[in-house]
């Protein structure tokens, strides 16, 4: 049998106790020191599995050179010698700027100086001619294109094309144009301008090649 007392006294000294000390906390694990890294190796991780591109430096800026009076001859002349069948170049036309009254003459090589001088004096008279007055530089184009082919195909030696004087922003354009495109049509021998009576320096008699004999049909 238990002893009231022995029980009662366990129990105030179980009242009486101090409290257990807390356990003290954890303390927290220490960090492992930085890595020092510079700012390649940075670069490098970033940028690791992308592709380089290969980009094209643009060109450097400036406006071209002008051409020299040389580098226009030579653009010309390359012009003149292209093929029956090409185009007439209107740049290359304006190369050869001329005035109201200039007398124009033109002669390809291998042109015997007594046929243009034949040709000057009219010896060989006109057998078509066409007037470009009113016309604007496309339908003058066409217009010249058209006289010289048909007059080529038909087998005639001496045209007339009245071009004019009229200016234009302070010149002959149509005249400085038919001055320039009959250098460039294989066609044309020669060209002068005409006498007093067929128009003066406003008209200009034309020189052309001999046909060839018909090609075979095939």
């Amino acid at each position: 049998m238990k002893d009231p007392a022995l029980t009662e006294l366990r129990k105030q000294l179980r009242e009486t106790a101090p409290a257990p000390a807390p356990k003290p906390a954890a303390k927290p694990a220490a960090k492992a020191p930085e890595e020092k890294v510079d700012d390649a190796t940075l670069f490098a991780r970033a940028t690791q599995g992308v592709k380089r591109i290969q980009a094209e430096a643009p060109p450097a800026a400036g406006k071209p050179g002008r051409p020299d009076a040389n580098t226009l001859r030579r653009r010309a002349a390359a012009v003149e010698e292209q093929t029956e069948t090409g185009p007439i170049s209107d740049t290359a036309a304006l190369m050869h700027a001329v005035q109201p009254e200039e007398f124009l003459s033109f002669a390809r090589n291998g042109v015997q100086p007594r046929a243009l001088q034949k040709l000057k004096q009219a010896q060989q008279p006109w057998q078509a001619a066409v007037d470009l007055h009113g016309c604007t530089v496309d339908q003058a184009r066409e217009a010249v294109l058209k006289l010289v082919s048909e007059s080529h195909r038909e087998g005639l030696s001496v045209i007339k094309i009245v071009h004019g004087k009229g200016l234009q922003n302070g010149q002959p354009l149509i005249k400085t144009c038919v001055n320039g495109w009959l250098r460039q049509i294989p066609q044309v021998l020669a060209f002068v301008s005409a006498l007093p009576r067929d128009g003066g320096t406003g008209a200009a008699y034309v020189l052309l090649k001999k046909a060839g004999p018909p090609r075979n049909p095939e």
